[in-house]
């Protein structure tokens, strides 16, 4: 349901979806609805589906953010990044790579490794 709020200040919209997990409702400003409306023809789907779309893809990126920012600062392994962000490892790797960030792989990991493989 989409309901539209004038005010004095500025027309707001609230955007309320519910579904057999939860309802979200949000305040957005005419531009955003703008912006939705636009997607909502550009990709022929109805207003629930456009937000939902956007919503998914927003907390995706969020997570991934989020993974990466830990990997910086050393907080988490590779594989709990990868975990994090909702990606495989080699994807988590790819992202490294093309955000320059190294591996995290001590001394201690390399003579671990090699023992295993002797």
């Amino acid at each position: 349901m989409v309901t539209l709020i004038s005010d004095r200040v500025e027309t707001k919209m609230v955007i309320s979806m519910a579904s057999a997990k939860g309802q979200i409702a949000a305040r957005v400003d005419e531009d955003t609805l703008a912006q939705i409306k636009e997607i909502e023809k550009e990709t022929r789907a109805d207003r629930s589906e456009v937000i939902r779309r956007l919503l998914d893809e927003g907390v995706k990126q969020y997570q991934l953010k989020k993974a990466i920012g830990m990997l910086r600062e050393g907080r988490t392994t590779v594989s709990r990044a990868a975990e994090i962000a909702g990606i495989s490892i080699w994807d988590i790797l790819d992202v490294m790579h093309a955000k320059k960030i190294p591996i995290p792989y001590s001394a201690e990991d390399l003579r671990r490794s090699l023992k295993l493989v002797r």
